[in-house]
């Protein structure tokens, strides 16, 4: 006999449930339909509050309420009157609890069918290709962006006085190649075939980005006698906008440990255009039947950090160039002055070299790989002391 007793007790709560849950969804109902005839509509800028967690969302009320109804006496507690349910909010968790979405967040409808969105926080960032200052977070460094009221420098200035002759190391490399954009890569053909990240054709495979050029030039400028690291750290991930942030701390800790360096090469992929056809036309150069990816220099100045000798840089960068295309014309698009630094402040011989664009291959970026190791070694050594 208790026990049935027991059993309709329990039918007549669960009963009671229904109903509640029936006319709370009924008066959400015709609450929403009354609010949306007085919804005042703003002329702009509505800002959304960011979205509470699942557990946020429940409303702590309903369970003090439900807490009341069992054990009376708490009531005498509660200081202030307040509604048995928060309608909204108890039907979001209530249809959470029955079927793991909340049918007022859109959001988790993608949950069940794409779980990893639940973990995923998004947040704004920046064009790629910037590093900000720690100082002052709102100056950034982009090496596409054209620069404005740069320095002037008086046709003198290059010549007077001459580019700091290098004094050969007993030991030690005396060249640094590294890659602050270390994903930037080619356009995929038959041998160097790769499933590119995104329309500008980047990959963290190094095997097919401008990694495999630097390793080229490296292993050409070894083999002509000029000691060269190649640093294949990865700059660009997860995010561009601290890349140059990430390699400046590489370099430094290269340049601690081996004093013998004297040129310091940041090695990229250009893409003066979005277009990767259209920027093949710019960047590719046909000599003597082999096709190239052109050269294109680009060198900082003070104008946005400290950076004393920039000039020194720049007049590097014009024997350079110059070389380039005494060896092999037009294959350089020449010299680029820049209001940013990019991380050229830690040697007196540091160059921003651009090879090629997303619309070149990996074949022709080769092809120059070549060209840039027998150009810089013979530079080198005009450059070197006779002891």
């Amino acid at each position: 006999m208790i026990k049935i007793k027991i059993i309709k007790i329990k039918s007549f709560i669960l009963h009671i449930i229904v109903f509640i849950l029936i006319t709370s969804i009924t008066i959400l109902s015709v609450k929403s339909h009354t609010n949306h005839k007085t919804v005042t509509v703003m002329s702009s800028g509505i800002q959304r509050e960011n979205q509470k967690s699942f557990l946020q969302r429940i409303d702590s009320n309903l369970f003090e309420k439900i807490m009341c109804m069992s054990l009376p006496t708490l009531n005498s507690n509660i200081k202030q009157k307040k509604p048995l349910l928060e309608l909204r909010s108890s039907i979001g968790v209530l249809s959470r609890m029955l079927t793991n979405i909340d049918i007022l967040n859109p959001e988790t409808y993608f949950y069940m069918h794409l779980p990893l969105i639940s973990l995923i926080n998004t947040e704004m960032t920046m064009t790629p290709g910037v590093e900000l200052s720690l100082q002052n977070p709102t100056i950034y460094e982009d090496e596409h962006e054209p620069s404005k009221n740069l320095p002037q420098l008086e046709l003198n200035e290059l010549e007077e006085p001459l580019v700091e002759k290098l004094e050969p190391a007993s030991t030690g490399p005396l060249v640094l190649i590294y890659h602050t954009h270390t994903t930037e890569a080619y356009m995929p053909t038959e041998k160097y075939n790769y499933k590119p990240r995104d329309k500008t054709y980047h990959t963290e495979d190094i095997n097919y980005s401008v990694v495999k050029i630097g390793e080229a030039i490296a292993n050409e400028l070894n083999g002509l006698s000029t000691p060269t690291m190649h640093n294949k750290t990865v700059h660009d991930i997860p995010t561009y906008m601290t890349s140059y942030a990430n390699s400046l701390k590489t370099v430094e800790e290269i340049l601690k440990q081996n004093s013998s360096i004297k040129i310091v090469i940041d090695l990229h992929r250009d893409a003066p255009i979005a277009d990767p056809q259209k920027s093949r036309e710019i960047t590719t150069v046909n000599i003597d039947g082999t096709i190239y990816s052109r050269f294109m220099l680009v060198v900082g100045t003070d104008k946005t950090f400290p950076h004393p000798d920039w000039k020194e840089n720049y007049r590097f960068a014009n024997l350079l160039n110059d070389k380039l295309e005494e060896y092999y014309p037009g294959i350089s698009r020449g010299i680029i002055l820049k209001s940013e630094r990019f991380n050229q402040h830690l040697s007196k011989k540091a160059i921003l070299l651009e090879i090629g664009s997303h619309g070149n291959t990996m074949e022709e970026s080769l092809n120059s790989a070549k060209v840039f190791a027998e150009v810089l070694a013979d530079l080198i050594e005009e450059l070197s002391m006779v002891v």
